[in-house]
């Protein structure tokens, strides 16, 4: 059993974190920064830049929806107008309309439409701080020209332990038909590291992920639900986030991570108070239908939220080896996409290693090459699994064989990046 060093670390991503001379991968005590989830990088992104986006847990069902029609009314209309046009041209200025609201004639309909429900509003790409890095994007993924769907597509249920069991009865209700489910899990951050000799840089990996999720506990899983065409009931939420019991008292925690977390909107006297027990969730999950070969499984960090998701069903420490741990994956997720693995293979053109900075590759940028545009709602818990789903579905209906792809997905298949990927 590896030794833990409970301070601050990060889990390597890319080549560049880990150590390639020796087979001593181990980095000083305290060096690194820390992992954060999308969540609490938007919350540090708000405190360095005086809050550029509105962060929104979700939409409650009965709140108004109805600027939403209205934005894809405008849209549909801007289209036709434009419609003999080329196509390269049309998903430009659709692009354009989705993310300028202040310098074209379609001004007017995007500044009325600031009432929309929280958490539908739409994120410019062009601010400050909020688009991908410089040079960080080589757009090998066809862009897409992104339809806005029905509104019920962003309503996220709030799931608390009084309509726990409610909102599992509404899941099995739907999973039969919508058999696409995407996972994203919020955590307070990665505290522990392993040190000592590993076999491999994916050992590392699992070895640190395995420390993390022993020792933590989930704040909110996000789930989602769509057919593998995209489609989603239209008269029926079906995004969830769930709020898990969490007491700061008792848990390990940063002081940094604690408090971006409660910028971000968390409340964690509420999540002390009337959180759903990790116990009551990994059995009500079994029961679901969503553990079944019929079911296709998206995360953009499959590492870590099938690792939180074993720890809870198997209610026991995670597996000494990553070849154990990929074994418990396959028996409760049989079929699974790592969109974080799919989006690295895309990128990788042939002089990628000769290149001194290695691009940052994210959820949102490999959302953007697609043409889905960035709302605010994307950056909760929730949120992230309804745009893993929407890239996911996206993904599929591309035109195969696709030059950076393959022929199909299922090359991917069953595989988690940094885990399986030697």
């Amino acid at each position: 059993m590896q030794s833990v060093n409970r301070q601050i670390h990060e889990l390597p991503i890319g080549e560049q974190f880990f150590p390639q001379q020796t087979q001593q991968h181990q980095h000083p005590p305290g060096i690194g920064p820390q992992i954060f989830s999308p969540q609490l990088l938007q919350a540090r992104l708000q405190q360095q830049q005086g809050g550029l986006v509105q962060d929104v847990h979700g939409i409650e069902k009965n709140q108004n929806l109805q600027n939403v029609y209205l934005l894809k009314q405008k849209l549909e209309a801007a289209n036709a107008a434009f419609g003999q046009q080329q196509v390269p041209q049309r998903q430009g200025q659709q692009q354009q309309m989705l993310n300028s609201g202040s310098k074209n004639t379609n001004s007017a309909a995007l500044s009325s439409l600031t009432g929309l429900p929280p958490g539908v509003g739409m994120v410019q790409h062009g601010t400050s701080g909020m688009g991908p890095p410089s040079g960080a994007m080589h757009p090998q993924l066809a862009v897409g020209s992104f339809s806005l769907p029905p509104p019920t597509y962003f309503v996220v249920r709030e799931v608390w332990s009084n309509n726990l069991y409610a909102e599992f009865m509404s899941i099995r209700k739907l999973v039969d038909q919508y058999s696409h489910v995407s996972i994203s899990t919020e955590f307070v951050g990665t505290i522990a590291r392993p040190m000592g000799n590993f076999r491999s840089k994916n050992d590392y990996h699992y070895q640190t992920m395995r420390a993390n999720v022993d020792l933590l506990n989930p704040v909110q899983i996000g789930i989602s639900l769509s057919d593998a065409n995209g489609n989603k009931p239209e008269t029926k939420h079906s995004t969830w986030q769930f709020n898990f019991h969490f007491d700061v008292t008792k848990e390990m925690v940063s002081s940094e991570s604690l408090e971006l977390l409660k910028k971000s909107g968390i409340n964690f006297e509420r999540h002390q108070n009337f959180g759903v027990s990790a116990f009551e969730f990994a059995q009500l999950l079994i029961d679901s239908g969503l553990i079944s070969d019929n079911v296709t499984w998206v995360s953009y960090h499959a590492a870590y939220d099938f690792g939180f998701l074993v720890n809870m069903l198997m209610n026991n420490s995670m597996p000494n080896n990553k070849e154990d741990y990929v074994w418990w994956v396959q028996q409760f997720v049989p079929n699974f996409y790592d969109l974080n693995l799919i989006n690295k293979f895309a990128q990788q053109h042939p002089n990628q290693l000769q290149q001194q900075h290695q691009p940052q590759f994210t959820l949102e940028t490999m959302a953007d090459e697609l043409g889905i545009p960035r709302f605010s709602l994307f950056s909760s818990t929730a949120g992230q699994s309804l745009l893993a789903l929407l890239t996911f579905t996206s993904l599929l209906n591309l035109p195969l064989p696709h030059p950076h792809l393959g022929p199909d997905l299922t090359r991917y298949r069953n595989m988690i990046y940094g885990i399986t990927n030697e």
